[in-house]
């Protein structure tokens, strides 16, 4: 392969290679009904919209799993896939924060709309709404 070629190939293939994200042990789920809610919620607080049923659901077993940041609770994942820990697939907070990654077809967390908008993250969602995790406890948020 030409040298300059190489070159202009080898971003593309690193990329491609960081998009790959498979989660032994998850399985597809059906999303609770109580997720078309907190859809609604989300597209309100942030002014976003989205397909609900594009999304696919996949459910990890245990309290976390392993992804780019440490461990996890969460992750969205670019093709509409949502990961969740088990123990934490009915976490309101949570579950929010991977349906805003979905509807702003993104990575990162810039606020807004996440913490000012959309507050959620562990540092923004308000107090006594779920019982807090602290910092030492809590896994990441993808």
């Amino acid at each position: 392969m030409p040298r300059s070629l190489f070159a202009l190939l080898y971003p593309a293939l690193l990329l491609l290679g960081a998009c790959d994200f498979d989660v032994a042990g998850s399985a597809h789920m059906d999303a609770p009904v109580v997720y078309r809610e907190w859809w609604s919620r989300t597209e309100e607080c942030s002014g976003l919209s989205g397909d609900f049923d594009r999304v696919e659901w996949l459910v990890v077993p245990g309290h976390s799993f392993e992804c780019s940041s440490g461990q996890c609770a969460g992750h969205w994942r670019r093709g509409h896939q949502i990961y969740l820990a088990d123990g934490w697939k009915m976490n309101e907070m949570v579950v929010r924060h991977e349906i805003l990654h979905e509807l702003m077809n993104g990575g990162g967390h810039p606020n807004p709309p996440f913490g000012q908008g959309c507050p959620l993250t562990w540092e923004t969602w308000p107090a006594g709404a779920e019982p807090r995790v602290t910092a030492t406890t809590r896994p990441h948020l993808d």
